[in-house]
């Protein structure tokens, strides 16, 4: 029995149709042809939902008092299937119980070994509308405000080890693909521009 199964990358729930500009959705048409070639069966197509660009689509809506957050998702991502075309797998989202669920527990086990760790951290508060954004000052991407203040909250952060590489292999990852993780590859990878603090925590979605 065939052990691989591909899916696409969570794809952000942009303005985009998959027939006439796919864009990032390109990785379900591959995950889906490549299923096909190793006879497995259909496999739920991943979507990202919980987004700033989605909240702000949210807010500026003339219906937003009627259709709430979460149906304007689903709406957007069905349309952007043809007619009659949903996926055979179905549909899943960030949104998901089961996605939430498997969040909270590799989020925990992280923290148990100490890979995480919610730590003081430095940043900066937009003046205007109190969203958060980011380490250094910049422009709102809330509300457009370009004025902040700076602030310091505890932020769920993995912290690098200095000379650690970005990805290890350890049992549960012992088939990684082994381009990311040979000696002197990295440069060839979006893996070397990882900071060495990466913040976990997001900036709250807006107050909707």
């Amino acid at each position: 029995m065939n052990d691989v199964l591909y899916l696409n990358g969570p794809v952000q729930n942009g303005p985009f149709t998959i027939a006439e500009r796919p864009g990032k959705a390109a990785g379900i048409r591959a995950a889906e042809a490549l299923n096909t070639l190793l006879g497995a069966g259909p496999v739920p197509h991943l979507w990202n939902t919980v987004t700033l660009a989605g909240d702000l689509r949210h807010r500026d809506a003339t219906d937003r008092d009627t259709v709430d957050r979460q149906e304007r998702e689903d709406r957007a991502i069905a349309a952007k299937y043809a007619p009659g075309a949903a996926p055979a797998g179905g549909i899943l989202t960030d949104t998901a119980p089961v996605v939430a669920a498997l969040a909270l527990e590799m989020t925990e086990r992280l923290l148990r070994d100490g890979a995480l760790a919610f730590t003081p951290t430095a940043v900066h508060l937009c003046t205007r509308c109190g969203h958060m954004t980011g380490t250094i000052a910049r422009a709102c991407r809330a509300c457009g405000h370009q004025g902040s203040r700076p602030h310091t909250r505890r932020l769920l952060v993995w912290d690098r080890l200095p000379g650690a590489p970005v990805l290890e292999r350890t049992p549960e990852h012992a088939d990684l693909d082994a381009h990311l993780t040979t000696p002197g590859a990295a440069p060839r990878t979006p893996l070397h521009r990882v900071p060495r603090r990466s913040t976990v925590s997001r900036p709250l979605p807006l107050s909707l």
